[in-house]
Formats: structure tokens, sequence, C-alpha cells
């Protein structure tokens, strides 16, 4: 597996620490695993591993969860994560490597423009069928349908616990749906099992240093590690691809 092993470590512990501290990390997860496994397969290493994490998060944060959110909001997230599943089987990876790139600059982009323009639509009466197709899609195409989650439960005024809870159970749920559509296009298989399976120390070390490191580090400093990260990895994408 050559060198491939350190970038499916590298990205098994951002996913890690990403899950158990401050999630959103999706950006730069999948375009790290993409060095190991250039195109969607990238994607068959990584889900079973969130799903792992998921099941794990969800035995910690087991009580408070808001049903009614999630009733509301995870029927959408089926069906964007079918839509998703769709065009994933119908694209070829160099197409799929540049509507990453671009669509990666695109949320970073927005991510910065809501900084210092605060929008009430997650409060709106079709907030949740919005936000819950979306969170599918681009959970799909992009495995980074946190930041907009978070936008959205956080808007629903529950408590913190309340947040965790409902937020571990929402990505549980979508996640599971996204393994389903991955083995039906069969972008799970022996090597992408075989490439989780050299990820999972580096993921339990992930998960260890969120849970112990997070209160440590400055919101602003990581909120800037993050996003130089996250234009590093679209530049990457990009830049191979039209090479």
């Amino acid at each position: 597996m050559d060198q491939s092993w350190l970038f499916i470590s590298l990205a098994c512990l951002v996913t890690g620490f990403s899950k158990f501290s401050i999630g959103g990390l999706g950006l730069v997860i999948l375009p790290l695993m993409m060095l190991a496994f250039p195109g969607p397969e990238a994607l068959g290493v990584i889900v079973p591993l969130y799903l792992l994490t998921d099941l794990i998060a969800v035995m910690t944060y087991r009580q408070n969860v808001n049903w009614r959110v999630l009733a509301k909001l995870l029927p959408f997230g089926a069906v964007g994560v079918a839509v998703g599943t769709l065009v994933l089987g119908s694209i070829d990876p160099s197409t799929f490597i540049t509507i990453l790139g671009v669509l990666i600059f695109a949320l970073l982009g927005l991510s910065l423009w809501l900084d210092y323009h605060p929008l009430p639509i997650f409060t709106h009466r079709y907030a949740a069928s919005v936000a819950g197709t979306l969170c599918g899609l681009i959970g799909v195409l992009a495995n980074a349908a946190g930041p907009l989650m978070g936008l959205f439960l956080l808007e629903q005024k529950m408590e913190k616990s309340g947040y965790i809870a409902t937020r571990v159970w929402a990505f549980m749920t979508l996640n599971f749906l996204k393994l389903i559509g991955l083995v039906s296009l069969g972008l799970i298989n022996w090597d992408t099992l075989e490439g989780s399976a050299v990820g999972l120390p580096a993921l339990f070390l992930g998960m260890f240093l969120g849970h112990k490191l997070f209160a440590k580090i400055s919101a602003d400093q990581l909120k800037l590690i993050v996003r130089g990260a996250i234009s590093l990895s679209a530049a990457h994408l990009l830049f191979f691809k039209s090479n």
C-alpha cells in the first residue's frame, strides 16, 4: 500500500478528532483520503469509519435527543442522500474531483460570509426540508454536511446536551443511508474495507485527542487552521485535476 497508509491514517486521525470535538472537518477529511484512494472510492473508506464513531457517540450521548426536530429533518435528509447517490453513480472520477474542489471552495466561501452576515433562514417553516435535503446531498458528494447541520440545529434553541445528542443521532442515520448507497454503487469493497482497517488505530487516537485537547484550543486559532487546510485541500484537488 506504499505511502497510502500515511494519508489514510491522517484522514482517520482528523475524523476521530472531529467527531469528539468540534465537528465540521469533513471538508479536510475527504481530500486527505483521496490522496490514498483517488475518486469516489475514498468515500467507501471513510463512511464505515464515520458510522463506527457515530455508534460510539450515540452510546455516549443517548439522552435529551430532540425527536421532533429529527422527525422533520431526516426524511428530507434521506431524499438528499438518494439524489447524491444517483449523482455519484453517474459521474466519472475526474468529474467528481472537479465538482468536489469547486463545492469545497463554495462551502468555505459560505462559511466566511455567514461570519459577517448571519441568516435567519434556519427558523423558516421550510428550513428543515431544505437543510435536510442539502445535508444529505452534500454529505454524499463532499462529506461536508457538518457546518450546515450545525447551523440548522443551533437555531432550534435546544440546550447544549440536546444539541449534541440530536446532532449525533442525525449523522448516524444519514451515514447509515450513505453506507447503503455506497454499497449499491460498489464503492465499498474489500480494498476500501482494508483501507478502513488500516486507519482504525489513528481513528481511536483522534477520538482520544479530540476529547482531551479540545478545551485547550482557541476557537479563533482552530477556525483559521481548519479553513487554511480546507483551502489547500480544494486547491490540491483542482490543481491535479487539471494535469
